[in-house]
């Protein structure tokens, strides 16, 4: 049973372009709602439970935290993420660019195998001639 992929819509760039926006300004949301999110933790938990740090050590600490986590993310889980979508994408089945290349690669050793055929047939010809020069001179 073959299922039929819908057709795609010519929509211009505008829709992408705002979502593309969109997707870009979400880093700057998160952010934002980050800040906010700890300032009401500290000030409706943390800060009850320890009640000798102030706002600023809170912060510090938090941002010694996020770094750490941004550390590990791009010394450990960064480079397995983008092995394993390199190892994704280079699928026969799901990539045409693969086949593509399975394809020249194919050409180029039948390429090479008929010009190891002619550099034979060259070489060949070449013994054959030397010794036709060869048997001439003997006569002379």
């Amino acid at each position: 049973m073959g299922l039929k992929v819908p057709k795609q819509i010519e929509t211009g760039t505008t829709l992408g372009g705002i979502i593309t926006l969109i997707q870009r300004c979400q880093f700057y949301f998160s952010a934002l709602n980050f800040l906010m999110i700890l300032a009401t933790f500290y000030y409706t938990t943390f800060r009850h439970v320890y009640p000798s740090i102030p706002f600023w050590i809170f912060l510090i600490i938090m941002a010694g935290l996020l770094f750490a986590l941004m550390t590990l993310e791009y010394t450990i889980i960064y480079p397995s993420f983008v092995a394993f979508q390199a190892h994704q994408a280079y699928r026969k089945e799901r990539n045409p660019i693969v086949r593509d290349l399975e394809k020249v690669k194919k050409d180029l050793e039948e390429i090479k195998r008929e010009l190891k055929e002619i550099k034979m047939r060259e070489r060949n010809k070449d013994t054959r001639i030397d010794k036709h020069c060869k048997k001439r001179n003997e006569r002379v």
